[in-house]
This record gives C-alpha cells, structure tokens and sequence, in this order.
C-alpha cells in the first residue's frame, strides 16, 4: 500500500512537470506577431506582440509579453502613441511604450478581462522620462501596475492609473503606482481606485530623488494589508523630499495605513492633504500627514464622513466640512492612539462649518467632533465658538467645549434660524400664484370679445397675452410671460333682446425671470420658469337692458423650475422643481349705458377666486413644503367703447383692484419662513382696439394693452382672434 501511494505521487509529479513543460514549450516555441497596420486584432499564443505604434487589440491567448510601441532590444526611439486593448488572455507583461534611451509617453493601456501575471506598464524608460501615459484596467488581475516607469536617469511625471472593478494581487512584491522612478522624481501623477481588490502597496507617485504633488483617489474596493503592503502613499520618495501629495478617500474598505507623504530619507513631508468623505471605512487604518513627526502644513478634512480610525498623527490642521449632524453623536473617533499627545500642535477648524442638509437641528443640540485617547488636544488651537450652516436652508452658531482631559471636542448649537437666501423660495412662490391668476383676466377679455361683434352662432376664439410685470412681494420680482386661451363656444339671441354667449376652452401660460440672491455676502444670479396648462369653461348673459352677468370655472397644473437659486456652505448651486394644481372661478356684473349711437359705457364689477394647492420637495435634503395659495380680488372700472359703427372702434378703460389674500407660506427644515403677501391694492389703465371687416364678417379681432401700478406693476397686451360660422 506505501508504495502504491509513491508511485501515484511520482506519476501526479511527472504529469504536472509534463504539462508545465509544455506551456513552456508552446510559449516558448510560439511566434511573434507585429502588426501590420492600425486596428490589428490578436487572438492566439505569440511570444511577444508588437504594436509598432498602431492600436491593437488582444482578443485570447496566452502571450509573453506585449509592446504597444517600442521593444526592450535596444529600442533608441521615443515611445509614443501605443494603443493597447486587451479583452482577454493570459498575458505576463505588457508595455503601452517601450524605450531603452529615449521618453516613453503618452502611450494608452486598456485592459477589460484578462490575467496579467507580471506588470502592467503604461509607459517604461530605462535612461529617460516616462510621463503623461494612461492605464485603466477594467474587470482584470494583474500583478502590479506602473503608470509611467523611468529607470535610472528621467523622471516619472503626469501619468495616470484608473482601477475599476478588478484585483491587483501584488504577488512578488508587486505594487500600484501612478508613475515610478528609480533614480529621480516622480511628481503629478495620480492613481484612481473605484472597487475590486488590491493587495499591495499603493503610491500616487513613487520617487526615488522626490515626489510631490501627486494624487491617490480611492472611491470603492477594499485596500488590504500585506507583508509587502504597508500603506497608501500620496507620495513616496526614498531619499528626499514627498511634499504636497493628496489621498482623497470617499468610499471602499481601507485596511492599511494612509500617508499623505512618506520619505525613508532625510527629505520633508510637508503640505500634505488627506481628505475622508461619504461612505469610507477607515477603521482599521491609521493617518499620517506625513511619516515625520516635524511635518508641517499638512491637512486633514473630514468631508460629510463620520466614522472612527486607529490613529491620526502629524496633521497640522484637522478641517470638520459637512458635517452629518447626530445629535450626541461623534464625527471623528480615534480607537488606537499610540502617540502621546498626538494633537497637541494641531489646530481644529470649524468656525463657518458646513453641516449637511436634512438634520433637525434646536438649540441645544451637541455633538462631538473628535475623541480618542492621550490627543492632547490644547485649547487654545480650538475656537471657542463658531458658526455654522446646514445645507441650504439653516444658520446658527455654536460654542465649543475641550475636555479637561485634552481628548475630546464638543460643539453644542447656541442659535439655529433660517438662512436669509430661502426667502426667495417663498417669493417664486408668490409670483408663480400671481402669474396663474392673470390667466383669468384673459378669460374674461374672451367673454367681451364673444359678446361684442355682433354675430350668432358657433364660434372659434383665440387670444394671445403677453406682459412684464413686477410684483411687490419682500423683494420684487419681475417676471415675462405668455399667456395663450384657445375655445370654442357659441352666442345666441333671444326673442326679448337678451344675448347668451358660452364657450369651453384650453389655456396654457409660461414666463420666465431672473433672481438675485446672497450667500455668505456673496451675490448670485438664478433664473426661473413658470409653465401652466388647463381648460375651463365660461359664460355671460346680458338682458337687453344692457345689464350682464359673467362667470367662468377653471383648473390645471403649475410647474415651477429654479436653477442657481439657493447655495450651501460648500459653494454649491441647487435649484428645484414644484408642481401643484390650480382651480380658479370668477364671477362679474356690470351695466353697458349707451353715451351715443357710436359710444357707449361699461361700469363693471369683478371678483376672481383662484386656489393653488400646496407642494413640497426637497433641496440638498433639506424638505421645503409651501402651503396652499388663496387668492381672492376684486376689480371695480369702467370703459368707455367709440365709433362703435365703423370697421375699427376704439375703447378706454381705468379700474381699481385689490387682493384681500395673496399670501404664500412655507416652511423649510420645519422652521416658517417669512410670509410672502400679494395683498394690496393695484390701478390699471387701458386702450384697445376692435376690428370687423364688415357687419356681417364673421371675422373679429381686438387688440388691448393695459399698464399697471401698485401691488402688481408693469404692462401688457393682449391679441385676439374670434371667428363665427
């Protein structure tokens, strides 16, 4: 039995060393493939494939190495323009540029599927630079990655590495950096991790002699810790100076340290940024400005995250923006602090801190923005109280307290009110209510126009408004608009005298306007847009005494939309969307005295009823909810109508209105804003002008225009067309 189980494992060991045999064998024994022009498709096993600057295309196959542009026999030219796509395969090494003595850059790697066992190079440079190459790798496993690579004289510069979705196994002591180089800088690179699993070392930008201003964004994956996998490195520079490197950290799973800078040699780290936002977990890592204890400048902001971490230590500053309010929560909390009094030099900011929208916040409230243990916090690097906003709709201020111990922050909310700019929501509001109710007066203009030409029977009406008006709410707003009445209905005269005239119609309206609004002292223009369509129907009946009745019923939609109308503490711009249904009723009596054969007057009395319903939605997370619109007015006037019996008769009219309601309420995170009222008595003046071709014409037209002043300023016109059959 013993030697039956050793002859099964030589035979297991001799058909293993066969087969790896062969793969070396069928590799080995493979060709080369150079392609022949632009746009080359590979499919099967080749030892190496050359670009020679032409995209290619990997298909499958099993492939040693891969040069987009160049070779690595002594290719004494500049590597420029590879285009490498590889969809599949199972390739060792690939190089989007290749050169022994010259620049390799701005060469192109994409890698979709695949395995890649060795390296990915975007750019590779044995005596010169390699810069301003790209690599995205996209639902692959890969060794190691190197954006740009210059070995033992140029600088690795401006060279970028985007991970999507893939595994970066780091085996062999492999790593991902956005540009390295051995024996000189590398500056202004950047890495971008977006998900997958990365197991090595990570550095924006990897210098021997220096590396600054390079950049790691990581918003999803998970970052694991290795032997060969100490940290996350902004920059990373063996000798000298890793300055002014940025981490930005917005989501992913992050299990080994983060630096900002890191130098193995006498250079600085200093004016570093580490940024921590949205959904990153970061708890099992701790965070260096930079690796020495002397750095100076660097940051740390703490963006719309809270969460806890192993340690912070050589920060100048800590930054607390967008803080998601908890109340008797905690933004920042350190577990593992293993540096005594790790932020004593550092200065805690917060005053104009920017808490994220939605919270409900009273006065009272607290919550603590940094704990931990042996922090040493010094109270004098800690305002005692500052100011705060909360998205887009709240202000207040805060007082801070350090306790006795040094090892935690409090802030608790002193004053919590509204910020000023939401009080043009309410205002937008207003005026939108105002604009749907001068949909009315075209309603009546459409009943005179049927009743005045003369002709019976069934008609056709179309009339045509347009006005500029300006509306005295807390801050006047003018407004441009169109508004438009399409009907069919029908006059009749009866055998005493008296006339009935009907008609059922559609309206729609739109305007447009302009808003002016502050922030921090800081003015903004917004522009807005009103749009409403519906339908209704109305009537008059006159005796033949001249005395009338009219009256009409109405409903449809208001759709307001706002951009740039209200910013939050960031700077950012917000606008909104509001929808709401309108009915509307009127109802009129008056008297037509006749002055002449050719002139007449009309003494008129008018009440307009319209409703709005409320709305609510939401800005930066912050809930606006408007109330219901009540608007009831009154219109007393007169007009007086000549020639009368020509073609073109002229008419000219004063009225007096006043709105007894008008007021537009709303409330923001909870809080009411300040009314917004369109109570107030307005006077308007009118000429218009009416043209029938013949009596018997079953064609009218009527032009008006009408100025305004009071409450609602401005002019307009209105053009109508009505058709009898």
């Amino acid at each position: 039995m013993r030697k039956s189980l050793q002859n099964k494992i030589l035979i297991s060991l001799f058909a293993a060393g066969s087969i790896g045999m062969y793969y070396f064998a069928n590799t080995a024994a493979a060709a080369d493939f150079n392609a022949p022009g632009d746009g080359s498709t590979v499919n099967g096993n080749y030892s190496n494939v050359y670009g020679n600057g032409n995209a290619i295309t990997i298909k499958d196959g099993v492939i040693e190495e891969i040069y987009g542009v160049g070779t690595d026999q002594n290719y004494n030219n500049v590597a420029s323009g590879g285009n490498i796509t590889i969809n599949n395969g199972t390739i060792k090494s690939v190089y989007g540029g290749y050169s022994t003595d010259y620049n390799a850059i701005k060469n192109y790697t994409t890698i979709n599927n695949g395995s890649i066992t060795g390296t990915v190079y975007g750019g590779f440079s044995s005596q010169a630079d390699a810069s301003y190459n790209h690599i995205i790798i996209d639902e692959g496993t890969v060794q190691a990655v190197e954006g740009g690579h210059a070995g033992y004289k140029g600088n690795a510069n401006n060279n970028t590495v985007t991970i999507i979705n893939s595994t970066i196994t780091g085996a062999n002591g492999g790593s991902l950096y956005g540009g390295k180089s051995f024996k000189s800088e590398a500056n202004n690179n950047t890495v971008n991790i977006s998900g997958g699993t990365v197991n090595c070392k990570v550095a924006g930008g990897w210098g021997s002699a220096g590396a600054s201003s390079n950049t790691v964004n990581i918003s999803g994956g998970t970052i694991n810790t290795s032997n060969d996998n100490p940290g996350i490195y902004g920059g990373h520079s063996s000798t000298n100076n890793a300055n002014e490197n940025i981490v930005n950290i917005s989501g992913g799973t992050i299990n080994v340290n983060i630096y900002g800078g890191f130098t193995a040699g006498s250079g600085t780290t200093n004016e570093n940024a580490i940024t921590i936002s949205n959904s990153a977990i970061i708890s099992n890592s701790k965070l260096f400005g930079g690796n020495k204890s002397d750095s100076t400048g660097n940051t740390l902001t703490i963006d719309g995250w809270s969460g806890s971490t192993l340690s912070i230590q050589n920060f100048s500053d800590i930054n607390f923006n967008n803080i998601k309010w908890q109340n008797g929560g905690t933004v920042l909390n350190i577990t593992k602090n293993d540096k005594a009094n790790a932020l004593a030099n550092t200065k805690l900011n917060y005053d104009n801190v920017t808490l994220t929208g939605g919270a409900e916040l009273t006065t009272g409230n607290s919550m603590t923005l940094i704990a931990g243990q042996n922090l040493g916090i010094d109270v004098n690097n800690v305002n005692s109280t500052g100011n705060f906003t909360a998205g887009v709709s709240i202000e207040g201020t805060g007082t801070t307290e350090v306790a006795s111990d040094g090892n935690s922050i409090k802030y608790t909310l002193t004053k919590v009110k509204h910020l000023d700019q939401i009080n043009l929501v309410a205002e937008n509001r207003a005026v939108a209510a105002a604009f749907v109710n001068q949909g009315t007066d075209l309603i009546s203009d459409s009943l005179d126009t049927l009743s005045r030409d003369g002709n019976y029977g069934v008609k056709t009406f179309a009339a045509v408004h347009g006005n500029r008006s300006k509306y005295d709410v807390n801050s006047d707003l003018k407004i441009n608009g169109w508004s438009t009445i399409v009907g069919v209905g029908n006059a009749a005269e009866f055998a005493d005298g008296d006339e009935f005239s009907w008609g059922v119609f559609y309206e729609n309206g739109s305007g447009n306007y302009r808003t002016y609004n502050e922030f921090n002292n800081e003015f903004f223009r917004g522009d807005g847009s009103l749009v409403y369509n519906g339908g209704g129907i109305a009537a008059r009946y006159e005796n033949a005494h001249g005395v009338y009745t009219e009256g009409s019923l109405r409903a449809g939609m208001l759709k307001s939309e706002m951009d740039n109308a209200l910013r939050d503490g960031s700077g950012n711009y917000y606008g909104y969307d509001s929808e709401s249904a309108y009915y509307g009723a009127h109802i009129g009596v008056g008297k037509i005295i006749s002055l002449s054969d050719s002139s007449d007057l009309d003494v008129y009395g008018k009440f307009f009823h319209t409703y709005t319903e409320g709305d609510s939605f939401t800005v930066a997370k912050d809930k606006f909810e408007f109330d219901s619109i009540t608007s009831d007015r009154l219109r007393i006037g007169a007009r007086v109508t000549t020639n009368k019996a020509n073609a073109f008769s002229t008419y000219y009219g004063l009225a007096y209105e006043y709105e007894f309601n008008g007021d537009a309420d709303m409330r923001a995170q909870n809080l009411k804003a300040p009314t917004q009222s369109l109570q107030g008595s307005s006077y308007m003046a009118e000429v218009g002008f009416n043209y029938q071709p013949t009596p018997d014409s079953p064609w009218s037209f009527d032009l008006n225009m009408r100025g305004y002043a009071g409450e609602r300023e401005g002019a307009s016109f209105n053009v109508q067309a009505t058709y009898t059959f």
